[in-house]
């Protein structure tokens, strides 16, 4: 604003002085076409300020590595046309705090709508959060600018790509499933049906195919075998964490491949998400893992984060639960998998 009203007043003073000590016609028509000029591109500044409105369009999630791009909506709503339009952004990665400014110079007509892509020049994981911050109008010459305050955003929750952890990471996570000791003895229970045998006396009723008994002589009952498979318990400790949105990739990766081998190989995973309230996701599927992956990602630092008393009673509890952590010193434990900056997926 400062740079402004200098500008506008070295400006008048400059054409004053040109008029008054140039007699002639020409130091006339200067001093008119000065004003003209001058009250144009104030005019062209000013009265569009405050009518100028943005929307940030993303997707609600993508994969990492494919394009990561968002829209900005602008809409001009003035009879002016916007020649120099500057929006100020700030990404955020929410997990870590990580910040991260960018300027997009950008023009618009009068009473218009365009949209504009741009491609995000980082590509990690987590939920990322894309705010405007400011719009700064400027004349043609750039001699005068009006800024407008403004606080629009949109958030984007990038996954890692589930094919791709399958074929890097999955044969890499194959010793974690066959370590002695890892797999703890809980059962997991189901029916299958074996056989049809003929009824006898105290066989149940509701056991009794009668589609197929009215077709025979007899009245055949379903004989079952209840299945039985290893259940897995798992859970995830950010203690000491550095905020590095690198060590937070591998974390996730690591996570992620180890959660998805699990469920490739029949087990069902109980996965305790949140210490503080001791809630658990069951999963036994490859959507229920891409569920569980989200509800970490969407996690806060303090809900995935273990206290010396919680982790105390998490092996008081589950003494065979599997913790991925980032805080070194409790890789003495059995059953533990530490992703940190010295020591990255190693199991103890």
């Amino acid at each position: 604003m400062i740079g402004t009203l200098l500008i506008s007043v070295v400006w008048l003073l400059f054409t004053l002085a040109f008029f008054i000590f140039t007699t002639t016609h020409f130091a006339l028509l200067f001093a008119v076409g000065s004003l003209i000029v001058w009250l144009w591109l104030v005019l062209s500044v000013y009265l569009v300020k405050g009518k100028i409105q943005c929307e940030i369009i993303t997707e609600n999630e993508i994969y990492k590595n494919e394009q990561m791009s968002y829209q900005l909506r602008v809409q001009n709503t003035s009879r002016i046309p916007v020649t120099y339009l500057q929006i100020d952004l700030v990404t955020e990665h929410l997990f870590t705090g990580r910040q991260e400014s960018h300027q997009h110079d950008l023009s618009i007509r009068a009473k218009s709508t365009e949209e504009f892509s741009f491609v995000m020049p980082r590509n990690y994981m987590g939920q990322v959060n894309i705010r405007i911050t400011q719009l700064t109008i400027k004349d043609s010459f750039t001699f005068f600018r009006s800024m407008q305050k403004m606080d629009t955003q949109s958030e984007l929750l990038i996954m890692p790509n589930p094919y791709l952890l399958k074929l890097q990471h999955t044969e890499q996570n194959q010793h974690v499933l066959q370590t002695t000791g890892m797999i703890p003895t809980k059962k997991i229970g189901g029916e299958e049906l074996v056989e049809l045998s003929v009824y006898k006396p105290g066989d149940s009723v509701k056991q009794i195919h009668w589609k197929l008994s009215s077709k025979v002589d007899d009245v055949l009952v379903k004989q079952y075998e209840t299945l039985t498979g290893n259940a897995v318990m798992m859970t995830i400790d950010f203690t000491s964490f550095t905020n590095r949105v690198a060590l937070y990739d591998e974390f996730i990766e690591t996570f992620s491949a180890l959660l998805y081998s699990y469920v490739a190989g029949d087990h069902e995973v109980q996965l305790l998400v949140d210490h503080s309230t001791g809630e658990q996701l069951t999963i036994d599927n490859e959507r229920g893992a891409a569920n569980a992956i989200k509800e970490v990602l969407t996690r806060s630092v303090a809900q995935v984060s273990m206290s010396d008393e919680q982790w105390k009673k998490l092996r008081r509890t589950y003494p065979n639960c599997i913790v991925m952590t980032t805080n070194s010193a409790r890789s003495t434990e059995s059953q533990t998998i530490v992703v940190s900056d010295q020591k990255e997926g190693s199991i103890s």
